[in-house]
């Protein structure tokens, strides 16, 4: 009969089978997640979904049936309120895992370079926008942590094929936007597969095939679970960022899907059109990645060539083609696209490591060698600027959304106290606020200061924003229910816009304050 360890020796036990890539890009996520998030951590900044403390979003109608599994069970543990420290950690903590189960199946030799595969997981702005909706940022990581999980298992040549399936359809059940970092996660392993002389031919095209299977099997799955949910609800899915027509390239011409490809793949060395790239570090970075990759990719190319290999110089070329379209499969989940959904691109800092750590014994000839150990050097040196200026970036991301807190609390602070001291104001009256959406005070600062930062999933300015009504109950203590007021009423037509004297009123026993025409 087998002895009970003690806990000391089972947590040891399990530590040691643990891989030194996944240990290293681990704690490398856990560090450098904190230097960029951890003022968003330590702090309450919503944006305008997070005003409402407690929820996880909508759920069947986004094909989001696992999601709804999730949140429920949070919910009735009563874990479901939007604690910036706590959600922050659980994301953290879910961020940590799938970057340790990447850098395993990817077999980095370097040290380095797994800390650069975690650093890059944890800092990339999709996190950051993720962020701004802290109430569903733990049920995001664990929907990426389930599609890595589940590439892990299939990689890795796990029997058990059903898990693996089931994995990715669940993960596409929390957020869909996770599946194409995935897929370009199977094309990297590809692509690492061809340059190892082990590797034949078939083994490769079994593989390709093999993991492509894995991907459509979870698909299926998920869009049968997605019926059925709807089917039990009585529910529609509905058009939010063409969820309707997922896996239809949302109605996109071929011709618009191969423009789309290139502007966004190469676009990131010259503009920020994808929040990927605000400065001209990251500019360069992408755009140095870029030419590293490809040289090395041609390179590897001309000697498959040479050593008349000429499949597998074929197979090279095609997976570093079918990797560009990988990497922006997210329009075949959505056609509205912004960063939050675009975490895929992390693969392109990920991409030359594997390269740069494969093609040390690649070549045979010393002087390729050196040529290659000097690319390391530089890349590393230029890996490290983007994921401090990434730090940087989510910094200011969370300044810019502390400063638009502060502004729209000192201006609302205003309006309640103006209310506060109407002649006949009783405080179980309701409130009309008519334009608060656009709001003409001039002398309100629009946070013209951070522009440069400017990202989706926060407001600018944080007085405009849709859920306002819980901005002025849970952070300004102003407890009143908002009603639309009457624009034919004459009386509110001849009101002058707030802050002139007039502005705020009451009107047949409801507050009306005039912030626009």
């Amino acid at each position: 009969m087998e002895r009970i360890k003690s806990v000391d020796a089972t947590i040891q036990s399990i530590y040691s089978k643990i891989s030194r890539p996944f240990r290293t890009a681990f704690m490398a996520a856990v560090i450098f997640a904190i230097i960029a998030h951890l003022y968003m951590f330590m702090n309450k900044l919503p944006n305008y979904d997070d005003m409402g403390l407690n929820g996880f979003g909508a759920t069947f109608r986004l094909g989001r049936w696992f999601l709804w599994v999730l949140g429920a069970t949070a919910y009735h543990l009563d874990f479901v309120y939007s604690l910036p420290w706590v959600n922050g950690l659980c994301t953290l903590f879910f961020i940590a895992l799938s970057a340790g189960l990447v850098a395993d199946v990817l077999n980095v030799k370097s040290s380095v370079g797994n800390v650069m595969i975690g650093a890059a997981m944890a800092v990339y702005p999709s996190w950051t926008a993720t962020f701004f909706f802290m109430f569903t940022a733990p049920y995001y990581a664990i929907s990426l942590f389930l599609a890595v999980f589940s590439m892990y298992l299939t990689v890795k040549g796990v029997r058990f094929i059903p898990l693996s399936v089931l994995l990715m359809a669940c993960s596409l059940g929390v957020y869909q936007a996770y599946l194409p970092f995935v897929a370009t996660q199977y094309v990297i392993v590809i692509i690492l597969m061809i340059t190892e002389s082990q590797n034949d031919y078939l083994k490769i095209i079994k593989s390709s095939f093999y993991f492509l299977g894995q991907l459509v099997a979870g698909g299926v799955v998920y869009f049968v679970i997605t019926k059925v949910s709807l089917m039990a609800t009585h529910q529609e899915l509905t058009d939010y960022k063409g969820v309707a027509s997922i896996g239809s390239l949302s109605g996109f011409s071929l011709s618009e899907f191969m423009g789309m490809l290139w502007n966004d793949f190469f676009g990131l060395s010259y503009n920020n059109h994808l929040e990927l790239s605000y400065n001209y570090v990251t500019k360069f970075m992408y755009a140095f990645l870029f030419i590293l990759s490809g040289m090395l990719i041609i390179g590897m190319i001309v000697r498959f060539i040479n050593e008349r290999q000429h499949l597998k110089a074929a197979e090279l070329a095609v997976m570093a083609f079918i990797f560009v379209i990988a990497i922006n499969s997210i329009y075949i989940v959505s056609n509205d696209v912004y960063v939050l959904m675009r975490f895929s691109y992390v693969n392109l800092l990920i991409f030359p490591i594997c390269l740069i750590d494969r093609c040390k014994g690649f070549w045979v000839r010393q002087r390729c060698k050196d040529i290659i150990l000097q690319a390391e050097w530089v890349m590393t040196a230029v890996l490290a600027a983007g994921v401090i200026s990434y730090c940087h970036f989510a910094n200011a991301q969370y300044l810019s959304l502390n400063l638009g807190f502060e502004q729209a609390s000192g201006f609302y602070g205003t309006v309640i106290t103006q209310i506060k001291e109407l002649d006949g104001y009783e405080p179980e009256m309701k409130t009309a606020f008519i334009g608060y959406g656009n709001i003409q005070d001039k002398s309100l600062y629009r946070n013209q200061v951070m522009e440069v930062f400017e990202m989706s999933g926060r407001d600018a300015v944080m007085a405009e924003a849709y859920s306002i009504e819980y901005f002025l109950k849970y952070y300004c203590g102003f407890n009143t229910e908002l009603v639309e007021a009457d624009r034919d009423n004459s009386e509110i037509k001849q009101m002058p816009v707030y802050p002139l004297e007039g502005s705020i009123r009451i009107v047949d026993n409801v507050v009306v304050v005039k912030f626009s025409e």
